[in-house]
């Protein structure tokens, strides 16, 4: 214990005679390093939660349920108010709806001249008074209103086949707006006309181009009723995991395709999964640029400090005290380095893009600064900081006392 004290006194009496200069410039590098290793993988992480979060509340909800698959595959779930009664019982789901999916051509008169530009688009049946309990679809409405359970002859166009929203698709409709006409050829030779009642402005994923007409419609198009093409399942994932919830489905309805959202995101994962490993080398690369760093500041410390290490040791200090003067310097930066990088994040970085999120096309990006990545971060940085200061102290520590006097 006395070591440690003495190592700790010769650690604060080098520390407060050192260089300001010196010092505040390498604190910088380290709250740099820190903050480099934070930040990217916060933005990925981010990333990844705006992603998953505009797909489940506009396309797949928590879980999604497809009609039987073998022996033979079928086109509908038969008697979907048993099934999603049923399934409303399982302890941690908020709600259900179905939806019917179809697919058609759509037709537009931008002129009002005879000359129709078409596009192909998914049609989705949807219930507006249920959808509510599975999807959050009435929020990117930008123009309009929504449909209501009555509308039969009304249609919900998404902002990238309108046209005029400057989105990234092959073709659109030269600006269909509220109100305007348009006909629609399904996919069952079915062929109805429609009143644009609003648009819909999703920037991402399958539901850039989902187009929507009302469940009651649907059925009548599709020739159905009782059925439907999938249900939707909101679920609370901090009461229950998601596998609780499709494996309780999956025993109500064993012939029934059950998936959770991971597993219909997969695609995207496997790319962000790219961006994750990118993260890893980035914070790699930043905890390695901190422990050289540190390893040249105290290896210069100790070799231009030789003669009073010659010193201490020839009074009896012991070398592995001196060794932990220079541990306890190490630490002392990084603990300064990693303080810096933490008030500058979530200090002066964060509510400045609180303030002015930076825009993406699927919304404003968010940065996800998990406990976890905080203390990897914070752990990674102190043990670089630890073998970074052991490390060159021994190195200048070993010579014999008289070499280390005379330099």
């Amino acid at each position: 214990m006395n070591g440690l004290r003495t190592a700790f006194f010769i650690a604060y009496k080098s520390i407060k005679r050192g260089r300001r200069g010196t010092l505040a410039l390498m604190l910088l590098i380290l709250s740099l390093s820190f903050f480099n290793m934070m930040f990217v993988p916060s933005v990925f992480s981010g990333l990844l939660a705006t992603i998953t979060g505009l797909l489940t509340k506009t396309t797949t909800s928590s879980i999604v349920v497809s009609p039987e698959q073998f022996p033979v595959p079928k086109q509908f779930i038969s008697d979907e108010r048993q099934t999603r009664a049923e399934i409303g019982t399982i302890p941690g789901v908020l709600g259900t709806t179905r939806i019917y999916l179809t697919a058609g051509s759509i037709s537009y008169d931008p002129e009002k001249n005879g000359v129709y530009k078409r596009v192909s688009a998914q049609i989705i049946g949807i219930d507006p008074a249920e959808v509510d309990d599975a999807l959050s679809l009435k929020r990117y409405l930008v123009a309009g209103q929504f449909l209501t359970p009555e509308d039969t002859d009304q249609i919900l166009l998404p902002a990238a086949l309108a046209g005029g929203y400057g989105l990234p698709v092959p073709t659109d409709l030269g600006g269909a707006k509220v109100g305007d006409k348009v006909t629609v050829v399904y996919g069952n030779g079915v062929s109805r006309q429609y009143t644009v009642k609003g648009i819909v402005n999703i920037t991402f994923g399958t539901a850039l181009t989902n187009t929507y007409i009302t469940a009651r419609e649907a059925k009548s198009v599709l020739s159905t009723s009782n059925q439907a093409s999938e249900i939707l399942v909101k679920v609370d994932e901090n009461l229950h995991p998601l596998s609780y919830y499709k494996a309780r489905i999956e025993a109500l309805y064993p012939s029934l395709k059950v998936q959770a959202y991971p597993e219909l995101l997969a695609v995207i994962q496997s790319a962000l999964d790219a961006f994750t490993l990118i993260a890893l080398i980035v914070s790699v690369i930043s905890v390695a640029v901190a422990a050289v760093t540190i390893f040249v500041m105290i290896y210069i410390n100790a070799v231009s400090k030789r003669r009073q290490i010659g010193i201490l040791k020839a009074i009896g200090i012991k070398e592995g005290v001196i060794v932990y003067s220079y541990v306890f310097q190490s630490l002392f930066y990084v603990a300064c380095g990693v303080g810096t990088g933490l008030i500058f994040i979530f200090g002066i970085l964060l509510p400045i893009l609180t303030r002015h999120p930076i825009m993406l096309p699927f919304g404003p990006m968010q940065f996800s600064f998990s406990g976890k990545l905080l203390a990897e971060s914070v752990t990674g940085f102190f043990i670089a900081g630890f073998l970074a200061g052991v490390v060159p102290a021994r190195l200048v520590a070993r010579e014999k006392i008289l070499k280390a006097i005379w330099g």
